[in-house]
């Protein structure tokens, strides 16, 4: 489809061209494009077939929504992933282990997949219906949660802007209070040396030190208020479920043959090695050394992939979670 055609209505014909403000809307049940005006005059008075050739699906006007992705095929994934996470709302704090969840979301990408390629589309379409039946009252209280969440989250948002305003404002209040300080300083200095109690050097120093404690004190009082008010908003957003300290976290992904995180090699590199290939190039040759090429190095890549998994159980590995 040439850029020409895909700003005229396939329905009415008409063009971007002579109607600048032409909108194209899609409906969510067949993603057919048609612009507004043709919208408006076929679905006004009710639910009617969709104008497409060979299409048999009947559209209602207020499913209609603007498409907002040039590709109409990711369009159509985004709203179906959208409808499909409205239903399937766990999160992994829900679950008591890992595969648990891993296994909710294979579930849920089967879902999407079948939606969004046609395949066994009513059997799909049924037991996302029959999951929902079955899960209305923790669907309904996992979206609260989430909207809670989200307003907590604003919350601390809000939070972090206002200790970053008090620390703006207490440097300048501690920047006038220099100045401030700076003109104290002076006067002590007269008053001591006409009293005779010290040094000018001592006076200065003293004075600073004092300064100095006091701003430490504030600004010590302004972080923790705000760090008992954060954590509690944290606490109240479920940030510290007991569920996931139970976990050795941080876990990283599952690597087979124990990847990189294998702590120690099978082998030990020996000395010398017998080397009819490299051994006598690289003594004869000082290119090889100039160049910074290491027998040793090689020979000790090629155990690496000799004894690469050996001694390894794979379903043993998979069991174990790797920190």
């Amino acid at each position: 489809m040439t850029g020409e055609d895909e700003d005229v209505c396939p329905i009415c014909k008409s063009s971007r061209y002579l109607n600048p403000d032409m909108k194209f809307l899609v409906n969510p049940e067949c993603y057919h494009k048609m612009c507004e005006s043709c919208v408006d005059r076929i679905f006004s008075l009710g639910p009617a077939p969709c104008p497409y050739p060979g299409c048999t699906k009947t559209l209602r006007k207020n499913k209609f929504t603007k498409q907002i992705f040039e590709d109409i095929g990711v369009e159509k994934e985004v709203n179906i992933r959208h409808r499909v996470n409205k239903i399937f709302n766990k999160r992994e704090k829900d679950f008591e282990s890992l595969k648990e969840y891993n296994d909710y979301l294979e579930e849920l990408e089967i879902i999407v997949f079948n939606l969004v390629n046609g395949i066994d589309v009513e059997e799909t379409e049924s037991k996302l219906q029959e999951y929902e039946s079955q899960n209305r009252n923790a669907i309904l209280a996992n979206s609260l949660q989430l909207k809670q969440e989200e307003e907590e989250f604003k919350e601390l948002q809000r939070l972090e802007a206002e200790r970053r305003k008090q620390s703006y404002e207490l440097a300048v209040q501690e920047e006038q209070e220099k100045e401030e300080q700076k003109k104290q300083i002076d006067r002590e200095i007269q008053r001591q040396l006409a009293t005779g109690s010290g040094s000018a050097e001592e006076i200065v120093q003293r004075v600073h030190e004092q300064s100095r404690k006091e701003s430490e004190a504030r600004r010590k009082a302004l972080q923790e208020k705000f760090s008992l008010r954060a954590t509690a908003m944290r606490g109240a957003a479920g940030l510290n479920n007991p569920r996931f300290k139970e976990r050795n976290t941080p876990l990283t992904p599952f690597t087979p043959f124990n990847g990189d995180r294998q702590p120690k090699y099978l082998f030990s590199v020996q000395d010398n090695y017998f080397d009819p290939l490299l051994g006598d190039v690289v003594e004869k040759d000082n290119n090889y050394k100039i160049s910074g090429f290491s027998i040793k190095e090689a020979q000790k890549q090629a155990l690496i992939q000799a004894f690469f998994g050996i001694g390894c159980d794979i379903q043993k590995e998979k069991q174990q979670q790797v920190a």
